[in-house]
C-alpha cells in the first residue's frame, strides 16, 4: 500500500492509488466472503466398482449439487463398463478374450479412457521394473480361487499361469491408440490404477459445474479440489496399518490425490500364514510381509499405482521410486511378527503432514 508522509507531526495517509487498491481489495474480499458464506456442504455415497464412492462438495444450492453428483456417479458407471474385470462385456474383458486362442494377430484400437490407463500402466511397469504390472490378471484370478478354497495354488498351476503374464508382452501404438497382447490367455487387471483415475475424473467433471471445492473417495483412493470455504486445505486421515480403526495422523491437501495400499482389511490366512491381497508379480502369490504405503501426488492415477511398488520392493527401493516421481510424496509402514512398527518417509512427505495442534481453519 502506498503512503505519503507530509511532515513529522502529521499521520500518514493513503495516496490515491493506494486508496483505490485498498478499495478494490476490500470489494474482492467482501465478494469472496459472501461467496464462501453462500456455499453449502453436500455429501453423497453410492456403491460402485465393488466399493463405496463418497463425494463431498460445496455448492450454492442443492439442485446444482445434485446435478453434479449425478453426473459424477454416471461417469463412474461409464468407467466401470470400461475397466471392470468382473464384467465379461467390459472393454477390458474383451481385450483379454481376444487372446483365448493365442496372441492377438493385430493391434486393437481402444477407447480414450482405456488408452490413458494403458499408457500410464506401461510407464509404471517400466519405472518400477515390473513391480507394478497390469498383466497380472491371470495371477489375480488364480489368487481369487485360492481365497475361496483356502488353499494355495500348486507350483505347476503357478508356472502354467505365469506363461500368460508379463508387461513386456503388451505393445502400445500411440499413432492409432491401439494395443497388441502377445501372449495367450492374457488378462489385464487395472484394479491398482483405475480407482485413482476415476476419483480424479469425477472431481474434474464436478469442476465443470462451477464447483471447485469437492472431494471424491473410493476405498483407498481420494482426490480433492480446492479446499472447503474459509479453509486453507482439506484435512485427510492417514489410516493405521496396525489398526485400521485408528488414525496414524493427518495430511493437508488441496488440488491433489492420495492413495493407500496395504492388507489392513483384505487378506487371507492359509495354513497359519497371512497373505495380502496385493500380489507380487514375481511369485504370483499374495505378499506375506506386513507393509502399507500411502502416496500423495498431483493426480490420482499416479498416487494409485505408485503406492503398490513399495509394498513389493520394500521401503528403500519403493521410496526411491517415489522420490524420483515429480510432485509425489510417500510414507511406508512395516510391521514385524510382534507388531513392531517401522516408519519410512520420502523426502517430500513432511511437506504435507499436519502437525499436532495445527488447525485446518
Amino acid at each position: 500500500m502506498v503512503t505519503e508522509c507530509l511532515a513529522d507531526n502529521m499521520e500518514p495517509r493513503i495516496g490515491m492509488r493506494g486508496f483505490f487498491a485498498a478499495f478494490l481489495l476490500f470489494v474482492a474480499m467482501t465478494v469472496f466472503n459472501l461467496g464462501c458464506e453462500s456455499l453449502q456442504k453436500f455429501e453423497y455415497v453410492q456403491p460402485k466398482m465393488g466399493t463405496g464412492f463418497r463425494m463431498v462438495l460445496y455448492a450454492r444450492d442443492k439442485a446444482l449439487a445434485d446435478r453434479a453428483a449425478k453426473a459424477a456417479f454416471e461417469r463412474v458407471d461409464q468407467l466401470n463398463a470400461i475397466f471392470s474385470d468382473y464384467d465379461s462385456n467390459s472393454e477390458l474383458s474383451k481385450l483379454g478374450q481376444l487372446t483365448n486362442d493365442g496372441p492377438m494377430s493385430k493391434p486393437v484400437a481402444v477407447s480414450p479412457d482405456m488408452w490413458r490407463i494403458l499408457q500410464r500402466a506401461y510407464a509404471a511397469s517400466e519405472e518400477s521394473d515390473g513391480a507394478f504390472d497390469i498383466t497380472v490378471g491371470p495371477f489375480v484370478r488364480l489368487w481369487r480361487r485360492s481365497r475361496d478354497l483356502h488353499e494355495l495354488p500348486t507350483t505347476q498351476r503357478l508356472e502354467q499361469t505365469r506363461v500368460s503374464v508379463g508387461w513386456q508382452a503388451m505393445r502400445l501404438f500411440p499413432q492409432t491408440h491401439s494395443v497388441l497382447l502377445l501372449k495367450p490367455h492374457m488378462r489385464l487387471d487395472v484394479g491398482g490404477i483405475a480407482k485413482g483415475y476415476t476419483a480424479m475424473e469425477c472431481v474434474a467433471l464436478i469442476r465443470g459445474f462451477g464447483i471447485r471445492s469437492a472431494m471424491m473417495g473410493a476405498a483407498g483412493d481420494l482426490t480433492v479440489g480446492d479446499p472447503p470455504p474459509g479453509r486453507p486445505y482439506w484435512r485427510v486421515t492417514v489410516q493405521s496399518l496396525a489398526d485400521p480403526e485408528k488414525s496414524d495422523g493427518y495430511v493437508k491437501l488441496r488440488n491433489a490425490s492420495i492413495s493407500t495400499s496395504g492388507d489392513t482389511q483384505r487378506f487371507i490366512i492359509i495354513d497359519g500364514q497371512r497373505y495380502s491381497h496385493i500380489i507380487d508379480p514375481r511369485t504370483g502369490l499374495g505378499l506375506t510381509h506386513r507393509i502399507g504405503c500411502t502416496v500423495i501426488s498431483p493426480d490420482g492415477t499416479t498416487s494409485d499405482w505408485l503406492c503398490k511398488p513399495p509394498c513389493v520392493l520394500g521401503p528403500e527401493r519403493g521410496l526411491h521410486l517415489i522420490d524420483q516421481t515429480p510432485g509425489a510424496a510417500g510414507r511406508v509402514v512395516t510391521l514385524d511378527e510382534l507388531g513392531g512398527e517401522q516408519i519410512y518417509e520420502s523426502a517430500r512427505w513432511r511437506d504435507y503432514v499436519l502437525n499436532d495442534g495445527q488447525s485446518p481453519d
